[in-house]
């Protein structure tokens, strides 16, 4: 194994730069994963942007699949070789959040080196193993899928419900195709035609284009005048959470999904909350149960996940990446390391 490795570095907003650095060296407990594909995130691109302040020069990503390539000498029950995927967020266990089912919001939690690199290190209970046949690239999407099962789940979704997903980029794709397994109706949102249609080759039921249609209007028309039952707003503006509630049903739910930077108030009728008996939320990040949940979701081709990837592009040309996700070209943008199987 090499003892140096390539690594891109957010060295301040706008400017990614690549840097040779030395493998990790791991401890009893833990296991070096070398680096497959990773995915370009939202996070990620706000860091770059210098819309979210995070100490720098760091490594970014954190939507990574890859191979066993060393285990720590307490690791018994992983081979080098064995598909992976590994969380970036190690949760402390013991503090009120992590005893009280909200693991996601770990009031002590160690965020690793990312995996915009030839190599990471996890601790083992960071690590899961990918089932035999699955790609490599697909598994790269657990991450994110992670934060979106939980974000359905908050939702309380019941079956034949209708669901309205406003914004179907990479991730709303992904709400899209989860609440269609919770057994919904869905009905993608989106100004960009091709997103839509994409959303309906994956399974979406009604689409809306909001470019030439009101969005509540056509909402109420696909309900007989009920509105939804429940929505997810993946993109980051207040006006449009504020025009989706007024979309909803009695007794209906929105998970306020995107972070809104810079941050902006949300207007909303309160007496529209109050006599129908609307519920706002919003959730962040995932659990260890929902990283597992996520990844059996694609092992078990209920998500379909590598149709979204409209960029595939090598590490050194991470910069160029995180440009085109700023300029919302295409779907998803995914950095090849080292290939499937590492190859």
């Amino acid at each position: 194994m090499a003892k140096d490795m390539n690594s891109m570095w957010c060295v301040e907003p706008g400017k990614i730069e690549m840097r040779e650095k030395p493998v990790y060296e791991i401890g009893s407990k833990d296991v070096l994963v070398k680096i497959a594909f990773s995915g370009i995130c939202p996070w990620d691109l706000r860091v770059y942007l210098g819309k979210k302040s995070v100490p720098l020069p760091r490594i970014l990503g954190h939507e990574i699949a890859g191979i066993v390539a060393e285990v720590g000498s307490d690791v018994k029950d992983l081979e080098v070789g064995t598909p992976v995927v590994g969380d970036f967020i190690v949760k402390c266990g013991v503090c009120e959040n992590c005893r009280n089912e909200r693991e996601n919001k770990c009031l002590s939690p160690t965020f690793l080196p990312g995996g915009y690199a030839e190599y990471a290190a996890f601790p083992r209970k960071n690590i899961y193993p990918i089932k035999h046949g699955v790609s490599l690239k697909s598994a790269a999407f657990t991450e994110p899928l992670a934060t979106v099962y939980r974000g359905q789940k908050m939702l309380n979704l019941k079956p034949l419900e209708t669901e309205v997903v406003v914004g179907v980029g990479p991730i709303g794709q992904l709400h899209a195709q989860v609440a269609k397994a919770f057994g919904a109706r869905v009905i993608a949102v989106d100004l960009i035609q091709e997103r839509l249609d994409l959303a309906r080759e994956l399974g979406a039921d009604e689409i809306i284009n909001s470019s030439d249609q009101d969005m509540v209007a056509a909402i109420k028309e696909l309900t007989n005048g009920n509105g939804a039952d429940a929505a997810v707003v993946t993109v980051p503006s207040s006006p449009l959470v504020s025009e989706t509630v007024k979309a909803l049903a009695i007794g209906g739910r929105v998970n306020i999904f995107a972070g809104i930077y810079p941050v902006d108030p949300i207007s909303v009728d309160p007496n529209l909350i109050h006599y129908k008996e609307l519920n706002l939320l919003g959730s962040a990040d995932s659990t260890s149960n929902d990283f597992y949940k996520a990844l059996k979701l694609i092992e078990d081709g209920l998500v379909k996940v590598e149709p979204l990837v409209s960029h595939l592009l090598p590490l050194s040309k991470l910069q160029e990446g995180l440009d085109i996700v700023a300029r919302c070209q295409g779907m998803k943008v995914m950095i090849e390391v080292g290939g499937e199987m590492g190859e």
